[in-house]
């Protein structure tokens, strides 16, 4: 039956999505009238900035992410409960943070007001303050923000692993700091191990549209965000040149995640490679632990300040509270509001649960043929960018509900198998055996012992996938045709407007859906500790 059902899983899940997704763009792409075209091509290419935007955003967010996690991760193993605040952090949809933020931190955002409320000094919103409300720089901190949970639920996965303590401890035995021993001994390791999760974050970063659509330049916008815009034209230039352009999204991926590859190798080489000194430096685990403070506050001030504006009647600048607290807007809203929320809730259900299952069965079928390294095109939807991807489904299904659940379950079970490949392959065998001893099938005891006890990292793996449900939107735009509305695609729409007010209710309802599954896998993890202690 497993490896039934995981065939299922291979041909509906993966091959079917992929290899239908390129084959279809490959066969657009040769039409003689809105096929590829080389003077479109070299027009792109001469028009490089969004080419370059797009490349300096796949690049600096995803290292800084990366740097940020690995800086802040000792305290993992010092401090084992802040892997219960990674779950609320995931549970911020992206769309739903970058409106936050903006509300946050933005010229005219909470935050100024409250300098200025203090100091006087911002009598008017600053013309020159760094995060803008429309700039590459505020798209680069909205994702670094977002993908820092990810990476560090990534390597807590990992020190589960690696004999991490032992290791720093004969590193300072040879007269290693406990810091330049986690550098030069731990995180080399665990940059291998990051890899897959890396080449996801990095492909995201490159394809990603709403965030753009949001906070981004619009002059020029990424080149994601413009093959996204070219698509919804029906002139055959802009056909040509969303065809056209979803190549060169392709052709980056592919150089992105070659560099990738090599990430392992050029940090031993540049890092490594240097003579070891022992300067006094300060104490960067103090820094760290502050850094986890201002990750969490940071996140819940993006809550409190989207709940604000979500009630506030008037909140004019610079006024550090609004006017009055109300429920009218929810009120007046509710009615256009209730369609998007009951599509992403069942979206969410039903693609998270096909996620989580079907990662599920490709898991046991590995064990079965006692593998236990990542099955890597297991994420290959993952490593191509979303925009020719969809692009290509766009050109083979027509509108029907299921087919924008389908593309959702496409993305689900990759971090569904991501987050459960840990605990799933780590587990012991001999719990199997011993109940088979007493009696029970192997069938009967997988069901009674190994999936109650892997009901945490499973309900974990549910609730990323939730998750990430909530949070698409190009399949859902594109697949759903306008008639699947979800709170993520209204969202961006009323948000990337201009109309913040309206946008926060939309955000608010999106990130408290996740939110509500992440502390329900909190009491399953409060209940089983209370069950083995």
């Amino acid at each position: 039956m497993v490896r039934t059902l995981s065939i299922v899983v291979w041909l509906l899940l993966i091959i079917l999505p992929v290899g239908s997704g390129v084959f279809f763009l490959m066969v657009t792409s040769f039409d003689p009238e809105t096929g590829v075209s080389l003077a479109t091509l070299t027009e792109l290419l001469a028009d490089y900035d969004s080419i370059t935007s797009s490349f300096i955003l796949a690049v600096a967010a995803p290292l800084a992410a990366c740097y940020l996690a690995l800086w802040m991760a000792p305290a993992l193993l010092k401090h084992t409960r802040l892997q219960q605040l990674l779950s609320p952090l995931l549970s911020i949809p992206h769309v739903a943070f970058a409106v936050g933020l903006m509300l946050l931190m933005s010229p005219s955002g909470w935050l100024i007001r409250l300098v200025e409320s203090v100091s006087g000094v911002f009598p008017a919103p600053p013309a020159s303050w760094p995060l803008s409300e429309k700039s590459l720089v505020t798209v680069i901190v909205v994702l670094v923000l977002k993908e820092l949970p990810f990476l560090l639920l990534m390597i807590s996965a990992q020190l589960k692993q690696l004999p991490v303590n032992s290791w720093v401890t004969q590193a300072q035995s040879y007269g290693y700091s406990e810091r330049q021993a986690w550098w030069r001994i731990v995180t080399p390791e665990l940059l291998r191990r990051l890899t897959l999760p890396m080449a996801a974050v990095i492909i995201y970063s490159l394809s990603v549209v709403d965030i753009p659509l949001l906070v981004g330049s619009n002059t020029p916008g990424v080149l994601a965000q413009r093959v996204y815009e070219w698509s919804f034209q029906f002139s055959s230039s802009s056909q040509i040149k969303a065809i056209t352009g979803a190549w060169v999204l392709l052709a980056m991926a592919l150089i992105l995640l070659l560099i990738n590859v090599r990430h392992y190798a050029l940090f031993r080489r540049f890092v490594l490679g240097k003579k070891v000194t022992h300067p006094v430096k300060p104490n960067t685990h103090k820094a760290s632990r502050y850094a986890w403070i201002l990750l969490g506050v940071l996140s819940l001030g993006v809550i409190v300040v989207l709940a604000l504006q979500s009630l506030a009647t008037h909140w004019f600048y610079p006024n550090l509270w609004p006017a009055e607290l109300t429920l009218e807007r929810w009120q007046s809203e509710w009615a256009y509001l209730a369609e998007p929320t009951v599509n992403s809730l069942w979206l969410a259900l039903l693609s998270a649960l096909v996620g989580t299952v079907a990662a599920i069965a490709l898991l046991q079928r590995q064990r079965q043929k006692a593998a236990a390294s990542f099955y890597w095109p297991v994420l290959v939807a993952l490593f191509i960018p979303q925009v020719p991807l969809v692009l290509g489904w766009q050109r083979l299904v027509g509108w029907q509900a299921w087919w924008v659940l389908w593309s959702h379950a496409v993305y689900t079970l990759p971090y569904a198998y991501l987050v459960l490949h840990g605990a799933y392959t780590r587990f012991n065998e001999q719990w199997l055996t011993r109940a088979q001893s007493l009696g029970y099938s192997y069938r009967a005891a997988w069901w009674r012992i190994m999936l109650p006890m892997l009901k945490q990292p499973i309900a974990v793996a549910f609730a990323v996938a939730f998750s990430v449900s909530i949070a698409q939107y190009l399949p859902t735009q594109w697949l759903g045709k306008g008639l699947t509305p979800t709170l993520t695609t209204e969202a961006v729409s009323v948000a990337s407007g201009g109309d913040w007010r309206i946008g926060s209710l939309y955000a608010l309802l999106q990130m408290l859906l996740p939110l509500v599954v992440f502390i329900a896998v909190g009491l399953i993890r409060t209940k089983s500790y209370a069950e083995h202690s």
